[in-house]
């Protein structure tokens, strides 16, 4: 039996007492607890309440949310349409909540909010099973002991240690992470990271994505770590690994760095773990060394698209390509000059509020029109492309980027306005190919648009509009 525990933040005095009686419940019933504190919703904590999309899998068996700590800082309607995102999993909240399933109140002097984390995991343990709430329990006593801050302090700043003071180059931190969590008891343990990182924003919320990769994981005192892609799970299976042959209480917390979700990190529950700042800090850990790895991989990426270029440009035997910044042909910018004033076009003009309208062109006839026609006739049909791109995207940034294919960007105001583009385009392209009678001289198009990110690249928008055009042209599925 799994059961999760939604909460708002460990450094809650109450919170604190509530996650004590209910780690007691979890272990006297024989039932894994997975803690999940997520802060708050509908505040600028927003990254952090991105663990509750956790809660809404297969690998629990029902989840108690205190909803009004967690939702403090938002209306009834809201908090509402919170529990309502849960459909995969029953929900008891803590306290009365109109339209949902409570727990049994707690009315007692002695121990109060242990009393209420307590009969609330007994609550839901039940009622997984049967469908209803039980009578409530009776009072229990509870012998946790707090531990003392110079704990946390020893321990954190050992690991600190390790981390920054590596002995030997082939160390991974995300294995130091794992044996230091073995050393100081923690037998359950896991860093989980998604492939890409996940953009998340109060405008546009994240997916969380099917499936994610491990990196480090401590199963029953065992440690093992692996390198990117090695060993990936489905997502909504996480907390099975942990708990499928035994009974746990484990304490999660989402990896994130500004607007991107990069994964999520899983340990053992145990006091240590209430000490103020203590997980926080042990998840600042995490953080940091996760967003390196993803820092690594995407320098590696992109040393091997230099190597790619570099290549490409050796292979190419259009010198004119290379020289000036015109295209010898249609009088436009060629490739060089075309990515040249990109980079300036972003630099100066791509700001918050701002969209980038991304096309690339293909003439998917023109080797057929050189081999029958002549390349005469084929430098026609590319001026006639030329003219017919002047139309669709007027005064926006166009160059011909190889001998088939153009590029465009285009910084707006306007969202939405690539739909009005492609309307334009097929109109367009049907003009072209009535006014060509004597051969095919189609266009086959991706446009595509992005919102400000100051993280986002022109690679990357480029790379993602090509992705899209060669789905077109059906060389990719």
């Amino acid at each position: 039996m799994n059961i999760g525990l939604l909460i708002s933040e460990l450094e809650d005095k109450e919170v604190k007492r509530i996650c004590v009686g209910a780690s007691q419940a979890a272990n006297d019933k024989g039932a894994s607890l997975v803690i999940m504190p997520g802060k708050y919703i509908d505040s600028d904590k927003h990254q952090y309440s991105a663990l509750f999309d956790y809660a809404n899998t297969s690998d629990f068996d029902a989840i108690v949310v205190d909803i009004e700590r967690i939702g403090k800082e938002t209306s009834i309607l809201r908090k509402e349409a919170f529990l309502k995102k849960f459909d995969k999993v029953p929900v008891l909240t803590l306290t009365e909540t109109e339209g949902f399933q409570a727990v049994n109140a707690v009315e007692t002097d002695h121990d109060q909010f242990e009393q209420l984390g307590y009969e609330a995991v007994c609550d839901a343990i039940f009622f997984a099973k049967n469908g209803v709430i039980p009578p409530a329990e009776t009072a229990k006593n509870f012998t946790f002991v707090e531990q003392p801050d110079s704990d946390a302090l020893s321990i954190i700043s050992e690991l600190g240690f390790n981390l920054f003071h590596k002995k030997y180059e082939t160390e991974k931190a995300h294995e130091i992470l794992a044996k230091a969590a073995v050393n100081t008891g923690i037998n359950n343990f896991g860093i989980y990271l998604y492939d890409k990182k996940v953009k998340n924003t109060t405008k546009y919320p994240w997916n969380i994505p099917e499936t994610i990769s491990v990196k480090s994981t401590v199963v029953d005192g065992s440690c093992a770590t692996f390198s990117d892609g090695k060993l990936s799970t489905e997502t909504d299976k996480i907390f099975s690994s942990y708990t499928q042959k035994k009974t746990t209480v484990l304490l999660t917390g989402a990896i994130f760095v500004g607007d991107y979700q990069l994964g999520i990190l899983i340990t053992e529950y145990n006091p240590r773990m209430l000490i103020d700042h203590y997980f926080e800090s042990f998840q600042g850990f995490v953080t940091a060394i996760s967003r390196l790895s993803y820092l690594e991989k995407e320098l590696l990426k992109t040393t091997e698209e230099l190597y790619e270029v570099q290549e490409e440009l050796a292979r190419d035997d259009s010198v004119l390509d290379h020289i000036g910044d015109q295209d010898y042909l249609t009088g436009g910018l060629n490739r060089r000059g075309f990515f040249a004033k990109a980079y300036d076009l972003l630099k100066e003009e791509f700001k918050p509020g701002k969209f980038a309208v991304v096309s690339y062109i293909h003439m998917e006839s023109l080797k057929g029109i050189n081999d029958i026609y002549g390349h005469d006739e084929g430098d026609r049909a590319v001026k006639k492309v030329a003219k017919v791109l002047q139309d669709v995207f007027g005064d926006s940034l166009c160059g011909r980027i190889r001998g088939d294919e153009f590029a465009v960007i285009e910084i707006t105001d306007e969202e939405g306005k690539s739909e009005a583009i492609i309307q334009e385009m097929s109109m367009q392209n049907g003009k072209l190919l009535a006014d060509s009678p004597r051969y095919i001289n189609h266009l086959q198009y991706a446009i595509c648009e992005f919102s400000y990110d100051d993280n986002l690249s022109l690679r990357e928008m480029l790379k993602e509009t090509d992705e899209n055009l060669q789905r077109i042209k059906g060389n990719i599925i």
